[in-house]
């Protein structure tokens, strides 16, 4: 018996293991990309503004950069 005759075995079943590994991404990238779609956002209120930052403008609600002429920046 030689030596040789255990490689091309173990290279066939490592393919087969990493073809098994990248078909289970695949499938999980599918799956959470359809996840991902289905979420709802709402369009007012995003994110950005807290991670901007800013000065709370009470006219519109929303944080900005101070700068709305017609808004104001100071409970009443």
């Amino acid at each position: 018996m030689s030596p040789t005759v255990g490689k091309p075995r173990t290279h066939r079943v490592l393919l087969a293991m990493f073809a098994a590994v990248a078909a289970i991404g695949h499938f999980l990238r599918d799956v959470l990309g359809f996840f991902a779609e289905s979420a709802e956002t709402n369009s007012e209120k995003t994110t950005s503004d807290s991670v901007r930052g800013g000065v709370l403008n009470y006219r519109t609600g929303k944080l900005d950069d101070g700068t709305d002429a017609a808004g104001w920046y100071e409970k009443d």
